[in-house]
């Protein structure tokens, strides 16, 4: 009768059979059947009332329980996430009250991981001013997530969404900070850890897990090794330069320089207030009042544009005396952009390279890193054969490297696949390229290098000869890649 629509019928029709028979485990059976579609209907609907009611009635089926009648509840908890995903609004006014009473209807509950369970999570997570979040989590417990859980959503349009499990950790990382309980956050690290090293294509659990470090008072060096990473693929968010600021406290000039990198990424102003004040106060402390009034005039002016009360820092600052006295200045006291940009390249490999060929047109250079190791990229100044580069690169997940930074480099001595050597060309008539012998060994000089630098047979030169492969022969082997006259 509820797959033909006939819910109520089948409900009244159960409840008289419950009622003239309230000890047979088929009559609870039935009734709670019925129920499960009137539930099904009341989430649909978004009918609140109704749903709790009914849910109040079916936990009065004492005959029924989670093991032999499994399938009424598993569809049961997942209507209830239904009704929490669909029809909670995270700034309902009711909602909080609202997640407080399901969830007194579930904790008593032991559920396993199952579709339902998951939709549970998932509609009760999204709501970060609920305060019984952290007690959420612990019944519900997130070894319980299922493989699918920690794949993309798909939604309309092939488009996908953040899995269920990154919602998840990110919503409990929120509310321990929110709540400060510095014990259960020392528990969950461990757990972060985890996700983080299992699922490295995940972006956000290391900020998380960073602003976690950094509310237990961890080493800086410790914070820096979960947020760098993160960091260079957010450079261009100003909220995570004003958290990388928070690990800097005890490096003025780093922090300051993550302060202003901050304050220079393309942003809304209204969003900047906060960074603008911690600018202010450290310029202050540094005695650099001009830098300081620019901070304080840039809020000052945002807040009274939107009717907004002034911070109390900004309200006492512009009644001291010496604001008036001095001239805003926006010239920045340090090289902010190198001094961050350090910053993220903490923890990555460096190595010289030497250019042995680059497109002008597509601006990719091949180098050699390396003895044996080539690797192309796009160089964005001019180079050419010859040029000596230092890179900083790390190798993602996947065994790839990517270069985060490339400048210029004085050559160095002491590299077993580059070096400068003396020597003699051995070129004969018919060939369009030479050969440089150096000692007992040669290295070979390519036609564009004869005809570039009009090279001559027995004629004494100076050589840059790099360790370069030979896609044609396959095989690796010296190679003149400039002349110096």
């Amino acid at each position: 009768m509820c797959r033909d629509g006939q819910i109520q019928d089948a409900y009244a029709l159960a409840k008289t059979d419950w009622e003239s028979n309230p000890s047979d485990v088929w009559t609870h059976r039935e009734m709670g059947w019925a129920l499960y579609y009137l539930i099904r209907k009341d989430a649909e609907n978004g009918l609140y009332d109704q749903l709790l009611a009914h849910i109040n009635e079916l936990q009065s089926l004492d005959q029924l329980n989670l093991t032999d009648d499994a399938m009424i509840f598993e569809n049961v908890i997942f209507w209830i996430g239904y009704f929490a995903k669909k029809h909670l609004t995270p700034t309902g006014i009711d909602t909080p009250a609202r997640l407080s009473t399901l969830f007194a209807k579930l904790r008593d509950y032991t559920f396993t991981p199952s579709k339902g369970y998951s939709f549970i999570l998932e509609g009760f997570i999204k709501c970060d001013a609920w305060q019984e979040l952290i007690d959420f989590f612990q019944w519900w417990n997130l070894d319980n997530l299922r493989e699918e859980d920690y794949r993309p959503v798909e939604i309309a349009r092939g488009r996908t969404i953040m899995s269920v499990a990154e919602r998840a950790f990110i919503a409990k990382s929120k509310a321990l900070i929110r709540n400060n309980d510095l014990g259960m956050i020392e528990e969950f690290l461990p757990q972060m850890d985890e996700l983080m090293n299992n699922h490295p294509e995940m972006t956000y659990p290391g900020y998380f897990y960073g602003k976690l470090l950094l509310k237990l008072g961890a080493n800086p060096q410790d914070a820096l090794r979960v947020l760098v990473p993160f960091a260079r693929k957010k450079a261009t968010e100003f909220w995570i330069w004003q958290l990388l600021s928070d690990v800097f406290t005890n490096d003025q000039e780093k922090q300051l320089a993550c302060l202003l990198r901050a304050v220079h990424c393309r942003t809304q102003e209204k969003f900047l207030g906060k960074v603008r004040i911690k600018l202010a106060d450290l310029f202050i402390r540094r005695n650099e009042l001009p830098q300081a009034k620019f901070q304080i005039d840039k809020v000052t002016q945002c807040y009274l544009s939107h009717g907004w009360h002034l911070p109390y820092e900004i309200d006492y600052w512009i009644h001291q005396q010496w604001i008036n006295s001095v001239v805003a200045s926006d010239e920045s006291p340090i090289d902010y952009q190198s001094v961050s940009d350090s910053i993220l390249l903490d923890g990555t490999e460096e190595a010289i390279a030497v250019v042995t060929y680059y497109d002008q047109n597509s601006k990719r250079a091949t180098l050699i890193y390396g003895y044996e190791k080539l690797l192309k990229e796009k160089i964005r100044f001019k180079v050419g054969p010859g040029t000596v580069l230092k890179i900083n690169y790390i190798t993602e997940a996947d065994g790839r490297m990517r270069v985060l930074q490339t400048g210029k480099s004085p050559f160095p001595t002491d590299v077993d696949y580059a070096k400068l050597v003396q020597g003699t060309i051995k070129k004969r008539d018919e060939w369009p390229f030479a050969f440089m012998h150096y000692g007992d060994q040669k290295a070979f000089v390519s036609p564009q290098t004869v005809n570039k630098n009009h090279v001559t047979d027995g004629e004494n030169v100076k050589c840059l000869i790099v360790y370069d492969y030979d896609k044609k022969k396959e095989k690796w082997n010296w190679v003149v890649i400039s002349i110096i006259r």
